[in-house]
């Protein structure tokens, strides 16, 4: 079984020590607007997981992609399935067109000290008028906080397929994982992160899978499944399936319509610390791409990588991550690109 996480990704910092990750940042990961794309590598076989302790340098920068899916974290009360998971205040969506079908995956979990997935409805044009979903019960222990060095835990639950709200399929599922190693992880673009490696041991029926993610505290990730089902616990290991997420997108609001011209504002505060908003405002519909890079011309951060209509935008920023030091925000919109400065003072 791939392991599919629903963390999301800031920006990076430059000293890689021992972290630990609340409940609190979880909760800033999933804030209602904010989206991450998530890229998966099918072809990558072979993976260098480090070892266990600290002192690693985790280079994942030859990932390729080969699927790519943008989630939304959406508010679960205005979701159409939340009464199939009515403890829900966490709902993730996704989108993706696939072989010419149209497939739709809304993903619910609960926040409450500890991070819970409770399961997961879909829609697929190729299965028009069925909706597929997963049920978790109790539920499945993604994370328990504070997640640190040695953390450990066991959790098993029962997993129920469904179609159309009737149950066809049914398993028995233990999990067993422990945080035992930490160092910098740096992902395609060139971010760096500091970053904890969670082992997963998975048992569905009676078969074991093994799962690696390396994760920072602001939610960069990368996801490795290894094809033996005891591998060794360090060193390259092989692997039939790799996942990374790259920049998160920050709330973005509409806040007026129909500007005369693009325009790209001075961030607002400016210093700050740690978080800023940048105002845009572009006068036709248009295709927005807003990123973040340091001053040696890394990409530490995107915010917006989408179409939008006419109107002016604010795009919150965070850098509780990033180290002191000047940043660049640079806009591209139809013809006009203009970048501005942004100074992070801690």
């Amino acid at each position: 079984m791939k392991k599919i996480l629903l963390f999301f990704a800031f920006v990076s910092c430059t000293a890689f020590a021992q972290i630990t990750i609340n409940a609190s940042d979880v909760a800033n990961m999933f804030a209602v607007g904010n989206t991450a794309t998530i890229h998966e590598d099918t072809l990558q076989s072979n993976i260098d997981i480090g070892s266990p302790g600290g002192g690693n340098n985790w280079d994942f920068t030859n990932l390729q992609t080969n699927l790519m899916v943008t989630l939304e974290s959406i508010n679960p009360a205005t979701s159409p399935y939340i009464n199939n998971f009515p403890t829900a205040n966490i709902c993730n969506y996704s989108s993706s067109t696939i072989g010419g079908n149209f497939s739709e995956i809304w993903t619910y979990s609960k926040l409450n000290g500890q991070f819970d997935v409770l399961g997961n409805a879909a829609e697929s044009s190729a299965l028009p008028g069925f909706v597929t979903s997963i049920n978790y019960d109790p539920y499945r222990r993604q994370y328990e906080h504070p997640l640190t060095i040695n953390s450990q835990w066991s959790h098993s639950y029962t997993q129920i397929i469904s179609i159309n709200g009737t149950p066809f399929n049914s398993s028995n599922v233990s999990i067993s994982t422990i945080v035992d190693a930490y160092g910098s992880m740096t992902i395609p673009g060139g971010a760096t992160y500091e970053a904890l490696r969670i082992r997963e041991e998975l048992t569905i029926s009676g078969i074991t899978s093994v799962n690696y993610s390396f994760l920072s505290k602001n939610g960069a990730q990368v996801n490795v499944n290894a094809v033996s089902s005891n591998p060794p616990n360090s060193g390259t290991i092989a692997v039939d399936g790799t996942t990374y997420y790259d920049g998160l997108t920050t709330s973005v609001e509409q806040i007026n319509n129909l500007p005369n011209n693009y325009t790209l504002k001075q961030n607002y505060p400016n210093p700050f610390n740690p978080t800023t908003n940048i105002q845009y405002s572009i006068p036709e519909a248009s295709f927005v791409e807003l990123k973040v890079y340091d001053v040696l011309g890394n990409e530490v951060a995107t915010l917006v990588n989408q179409e939008q209509a006419a109107g002016v935008y604010r795009a919150d920023f965070s850098g509780s991550d990033l180290a002191s030091g000047l940043y660049i925000a640079r806009i591209t919109a139809g013809n006009y690109n203009n970048s501005i400065k942004m100074s992070l003072l801690k």
